[in-house]
């Protein structure tokens, strides 16, 4: 599966700002990792690649656009774009699409040119497997760098992006919810509420401590995002390891290793296993549940590569 864009000259400022913006609800079915063919000046020249969920947002024109509804309420995708070293011209292999193309809200007219009536529209397997076949392993070279977008760091950038653009959110709320994500503000305060000290150094002195979501920020609602329950102190070097999936624990304290983690780490930063840090509260043994399934020993701190997510 994968989508087709017929992007005009006027709307190339999205582009560059890697997202699509559209006013048809259909676009929040977009699914991370899946392939973006942006159609314009009757050639494909480049591909995309969905970086995070479609959330809403209103339309931003750019100074030269013509004819657009400022400020109309729609959708906005964040999109990765690659321009392509070998574009496709679809009018050169019109048999081919006119036979798996629908007969209605088809991104081509019958005569190959862009139907300026379909904006973004889903496309099927078969044409999509069409369009690999003929852009000759463009698509393929894409999905290899695609592991890099979906790194967690990637992720919180797009979901602070969504946070910045989100409509309905007074500037207080957006401050506070901006700054949880290093750890900083109200979030922080709420943490040491509960926590005074490095769960594995034992450190006290808060100057050298981090704010750490149990819960990753970028998979938190606004609450979870400010809940001190949602939330430990570590020094930097057990921040890292917990935030990667590398380590995490049990309600009652039992520190648990992720499989590809390398002894020698915790051997050289003196924790001896078995270790047991204290139990939890009932609320952070909430978010210790979470952590545990979705980003203890997982791949990219608990999230799929692009490429795999697209298979």
């Amino acid at each position: 599966m994968g989508w087709w864009v017929n992007q005009s000259q006027t709307r190339r400022h999205e582009l560059n700002a890697g997202y699509l913006w559209s006013d048809a609800p259909a676009v929040e079915a977009a699914q991370l990792g899946e392939i973006v063919y942006v159609h314009s000046g009757g050639r494909i020249g480049m591909l995309g690649l969905v970086a995070g969920p479609a959330f809403p947002a209103r339309q931003v024109a750019a100074g030269s656009q013509r004819g657009a509804r400022r400020g109309a309420a729609g959708w906005r995708l964040p999109v990765h774009f690659e321009e392509l070293l070998q574009p496709l011209r679809p009018k050169d292999h019109l048999a081919a699409f006119k036979a798996l193309l629908p007969a209605q809200h088809s991104p081509l007219r019958a005569s190959g040119d862009a139907n300026s009536t379909v904006y973004l529209t889903r496309i099927d397997e078969r044409v999509a497997a069409l369009l690999r076949r003929l852009l000759g392993g463009q698509v393929e070279e894409l999905m290899l760098m695609a592991p890099t977008l979906r790194s967690a760091e990637r992720a919180d950038d797009v979901a602070e992006h969504a946070l910045r653009a989100r409509l309905g959110l007074d500037a207080g709320t957006r401050k506070r919810l901006l700054a949880a994500r290093r750890g900083l503000g109200v979030y922080r305060e709420n943490v040491e509420r509960h926590e005074q000290a490095c769960r594995l150094s034992g450190l006290l002195d808060r100057r050298h401590l981090r704010a750490r979501h149990i819960k990753p920020w970028r998979d938190s609602n606004d609450r979870e995002k400010l809940d001190g329950s949602n939330g430990l102190l570590l020094s930097p070097h057990f921040d890292q390891l917990f935030e990667r999936g590398l380590i995490s624990f049990d309600d009652d304290g039992e520190l648990k290793v992720a499989r590809h983690l390398n002894p020698a780490v915790l051997f050289a930063w003196g924790v001896a296993l078995p270790r047991n840090v204290g139990a939890f509260t009932p609320g952070q043994c909430n978010y210790l549940a979470y952590h545990r399934l979705k980003v203890f020993e997982q791949p990219a701190g608990g999230r799929r590569s692009l490429a795999e997510s697209a298979r």
